[in-house]
């Protein structure tokens, strides 16, 4: 299968990546929210911080952007999957992460190495952050040791800042008597949201932006406001959907991504379209999204601008993509 004509859309690189992309961040209500509440957990020096959401809302890149953005002294650590069977395979990935000695030792050297080795890194009085990506798989014994490293100190100072990245069934667990002690510990505690409809139709015009696109003539209005609608706010979600339909488009000769692409594109995806057949406001492509004048709305409405009114339908379908 040949690659995407990206030139065909007047872009330089490929949008809507499959793996999180700090360049392409987007700085939505709920991520600049989570990312600042983990920059002050970290300043003020707590132990623990935990970020949760459902699955495909950006917890993955509020961790990279957040190890992104400290300052270069600050030892780090990311650890994309914490499945581990026993705490012994926990300190051996801290330890091999900092070219440290790992092999032929019990699980209680292990544990005394990790202890050292980051009492050690806090000489210049700056914490270690390690940072667990799918940590609803941590077990209860997994997660004691971790509470164990985040009383780690010197004199005032934390040895290590951990941050939990997990789905929402962590949270739940924490509740339980045998976590409370752990429970107890989190200093920080941020959740994502969706973004409303508003927000996702700035969050594809923004992918295309960083893609090299400056005209917005990528995709129309009426696409673009079918698949922010039909995504329901979920980014991971928008982009397979846009990829999908740009690849389509691609694959027909076209110049643009219509309403007959994304509608394709959301079918092979199993996403359900049924309801998508109200009329839904048309937002203009490259629209600035309205500044948030109150701070406190956490409802996700969906706001787009006012215009027209579309009916999605496969009425004016001439011919048949296939990615």
């Amino acid at each position: 299968m040949r690659a995407m004509d990206l030139a065909r859309f007047g872009l330089t690189s490929r949008p809507f990546r499959p793996t999180p992309d700090t360049n392409a961040y987007f700085a939505s209500c709920t991520h600049e929210s989570a990312l600042n509440s983990l920059q002050h957990a970290f300043a003020n020096q707590e132990g623990l911080a935990l970020l949760d959401s459902e699955p495909g809302l950006g917890k993955t890149l509020i961790a990279l952007k957040f190890l992104e953005d400290l300052p270069s002294d600050v030892p780090r650590l990311f650890i994309p999957s914490s499945r581990f069977g026993r705490a012994a395979d926990l300190f051996q990935t801290i330890l091999f992460d900092h070219d440290a000695p790992y092999q032929g030792m019990t699980e209680h050297e292990l544990r005394l190495a990790v202890t050292d080795l980051l009492l050690k890194r806090l000489s210049s009085d700056v914490p270690t952050v390690i940072v667990f990506d799918e940590a609803q798989h941590l077990t209860s014994e997994l997660l004691e040791e971790i509470r164990l490293l985040g009383n780690l100190e010197r004199r005032t100072t934390k040895a290590v800042f951990v941050v939990l990245i997990a789905q929402g069934s962590l949270r739940e667990r924490l509740y339980h008597p045998d976590l409370d002690a752990f429970n107890q510990r989190i200093g920080v505690r941020c959740q994502l949201e969706r973004l409303s409809a508003d927000e996702s139709a700035t969050y594809l015009v923004h992918q295309l932006t960083k893609a090299g696109s400056r005209t917005g003539d990528v995709i129309t209005d009426e696409a673009l406001t079918l698949c922010a609608r039909s995504c329901q706010g979920r980014p991971r979600l928008m982009n397979q959907v846009a990829h999908l339909a740009l690849t389509m488009s691609d694959g027909a000769g076209e110049r643009r991504v219509d309403t007959e692409s994304v509608l394709e594109a959301l079918t092979q995806l199993g996403v359900k379209t049924e309801e998508l057949c109200e009329e839904m406001p048309i937002r203009e492509v490259g629209q600035t999204m309205p500044a948030n004048t109150d701070d406190n709305d956490s409802s996700h409405e969906d706001k787009l601008p006012g215009g027209s009114e579309i009916r999605p339908t496969r009425s004016k379908t001439t011919k048949r993509r296939s990615a």
